[in-house]
């Protein structure tokens, strides 16, 4: 595995992300001001109301931004979502399918916290920043699909797209042809205030806990290593007052960076497909149910990649029992949930036909375990071909050890003891799994193991890589001939030891030694027990 991790990053690094503009930056410094625009359906609580709210971006970067409006393709586009966190989990309450994306159309070219706004060039010009209001963001004149939009290299192609059919549609060859059908005036068959606005349910309003409204700009000819600061988001509250919906900003302000930041106590970390695609973020949190099981929470954010998801796969040990899987999609339709099965060593979530993970998009999917969290990663299986790898690993905690041995640093002294593994990896089980000492010959060896990893420097060149407090004696033994001892240290078929990390050194008894005047010292050697 890490032999394919070294060989994707080299790949990776041999060709440069598509479309690159060279300074140019796009940076999301505040989203404020949510709005209701109507409702539709019954009566409350259980209609659908429809919302806008405000962002402001500027240009950090040193060349400036087109921002030419539609039909011309070269502005940004901003995607809208909103986000509960209730009863310790985290959800997408907007259907992204039925949410648009807004197509900008100029920029205002004021002072900003990014800089000295210049007078030089079009666009958005470098060190100003752009607002737009509420009622702007709201105004379907501009709000597109997100499926036309690459968030990658932030592409939209005209020829083809909502704006260019029209709603309702216009018949071929006007569909196709480049010239705007979606007018103004037109835009007047939405009868009802919800439709391509943000969208949310009123019952997910009312669940207690706390909501946040997101924002994520998108910039055609950006860098990918510069997409995370695009991200942002705002706490908010909503009340009904009896006649209408009330909203409200509230707690620490505008936040830069994924939502998934404010899930207490969860882990986050995120990775992407070289440069040839854009990234997925992972948030995950284990508890512990206290009836020798763990209850495993995962939100994956697709942040940026354009061929999205369609298989999420999380690997555990052949006889991890798993139950309660669950998983949560933002459309409410249980006809097209992913479907979750064993496979092999591992829990695999999949996509129907149509219900891919698409980028300003997070599922839920979870679990309970008879196993506790290691460090490990889960796979995601992209949706659709195009350009890079098949599948973007992501770390993070997962109910399975990887079997491992690492070489924690030198030994010192000489005649050089040395640690080594045998009978390949302590995989769970391997009664053959051991370690082989190499000392002078007929020499009295000392090996000592913690489960707690230290770095203790003791003078004269050497290191202990055992935690003084957690020391534990496993054994003496006396080289051979060759100098070789070889001790067994067998894996039991015991899941209990999924996941433990022993840390290991020897000390060589010599005449005259670095070490307390008589012994040498090897290398340190950690082990980890697991399943793969």
């Amino acid at each position: 595995m890490r032999k394919l991790l070294i060989l994707a990053a080299l790949t990776a690094s041999a060709h440069a992300q598509s479309n690159t503009i060279v300074g140019l930056e796009g940076r999301l410094t505040n989203n404020a001001s949510p709005t209701l625009f109507g409702r539709r359906g019954p009566a409350h609580p259980n209609g659908e109301i429809g919302m806008s709210y405000s962002y402001t971006m500027c240009n950090p970067g040193t060349v400036a931004m087109a921002w030419t409006a539609p039909m011309n393709p070269n502005h940004p586009m901003f995607a809208y979502t909103v986000v509960r966190e209730s009863n310790g989990r985290l959800e997408q309450i907007t259907n992204s399918a039925t949410t648009y994306v807004k197509h900008a159309f100029g920029a205002a070219n004021t002072s900003s916290t990014c800089g000295t706004c210049t007078t030089v060039g079009t666009g958005l010009r470098v060190g100003c920043s752009d607002t737009y209001g509420a009622g702007t963001n709201a105004n379907r004149f501009y709000l597109g699909p997100a499926g036309e939009v690459d968030p990658w290299t932030g592409i939209w192609n005209p020829i083809g797209s909502y704006f260019d059919s029209g709603d309702p549609a216009v018949a071929p060859p006007a569909s196709t042809d480049g010239v705007r059908s979606l007018t103004s005036g037109t835009t007047g068959v939405f009868v009802d205030a919800v439709r391509n606005r943000v969208t949310l349910n009123e019952q997910d309003l009312l669940v207690p806990g706390r909501l946040f409204h997101c924002m994520h700009i998108v910039v055609r000819g950006e860098d990918g290593d510069a997409h995370f600061d695009n991200l942002g988001h705002r706490q908010f509250t909503a009340a009904w007052t009896g006649t209408t919906w009330a909203f409200v900003n509230t707690g620490v302000g505008f936040t830069q960076g994924t939502v998934l930041n404010q899930w207490a106590g969860a882990t986050v970390n995120s990775a992407r497909n070289g440069e040839d695609d854009g990234h997925f973020i992972v948030a995950s949190k284990i508890t512990n149910n206290g009836n020798g099981t763990w209850h495993y929470e995962y939100i994956v954010q697709n942040f940026d990649n354009a061929r999205g998801a369609a298989t999420l796969r999380i690997p555990m040990c052949f006889s991890t029992v798993t139950s309660n899987v669950s998983f949560r999609d933002t459309d409410g339709n249980a006809l097209n949930n992913w479907t979750s099965a064993r496979v092999a060593n591992e829990l695999v979530f999949s996509a129907p036909l149509g219900n891919s993970l698409d980028w300003n998009t997070m599922f839920n999917f979870a679990f309970d375990a008879n196993v506790g969290p290691v460090g490990g990663s889960v796979a995601i299986d992209q949706a659709r071909i195009g350009a890079g790898a098949l599948t973007v690993d992501v770390a993070t905690q997962i109910p399975s050890g990887i079997a491992e041995v690492t070489t924690l640093g030198p030994g010192c002294g000489s005649p050089l003891p040395t640690l080594a593994a045998t009978g390949g990896l302590p995989l769970i089980p391997n009664a053959g799994f051991g370690l082989q000492l190499s000392a002078a010959p007929g020499t009295l060896v000392f090996l000592l193991y913690s489960t707690q990893p230290a770095n203790i420097d003791l003078g004269l060149g050497c290191t202990q890589y055992l935690d003084s407090a957690n020391i534990v004696g496993y054994g003496v033994y006396v080289t051979d001939g060759a100098g070789i001892a070889n001790v067994a240290v067998p894996v039991p078929n015991d899941l209990g030891f999924d996941g433990v990390p022993i840390y290991w050194q020897a000390a060589q008894k010599a005449g005259i030694g670095p070490v307390f005047g008589h012994f040498t010292i090897s290398n340190g050697l950690a082990t980890r027990f697991g399943c793969r």
